[in-house]
């Protein structure tokens, strides 16, 4: 199979991270030694990356934790379970510190 058609059904999870200068230090320590190692053990994405956005019109920091799946269902399987645990962080350890939104994308070219 072509490439390009394998990558016209990849779906894109991204995440986007926003954190204060306070705590920016620990949530990506968190971030890179315990939650993405959790997520690869769970072999849901063909890749996973963490990215820093670098023109950010926010205060803090931003990131972006991107995930790829092969389907909508691995996405939907990922947020029923993992996803819940970095919106427990946000409301528990990082509570007023972090902000998270999702968006979902299709690889169309």
């Amino acid at each position: 199979m072509p490439e390009d058609c394998y990558l016209s059904r990849m779906i894109l999870f991204n995440i986007t991270h926003i954190i204060s200068d306070q705590k920016v230090l620990a949530y990506t320590e968190w971030l890179k030694t315990e939650y993405i190692p959790l997520v690869k053990a769970h072999s849901l994405f063909e890749e996973i990356r963490l990215l820093k956005i670098l023109d950010s019109p926010n205060e803090g920091h931003s990131f972006s934790l991107q995930l790829l799946a092969n389907n909508r269902e691995d996405i939907l399987k990922f947020k029923e379970s993992l996803f819940t645990i970095l919106q427990q962080k946000m409301q528990g350890d990082f509570y007023g510190h972090l902000f998270l939104f999702d968006t979902l994308m299709e690889y169309i070219d």
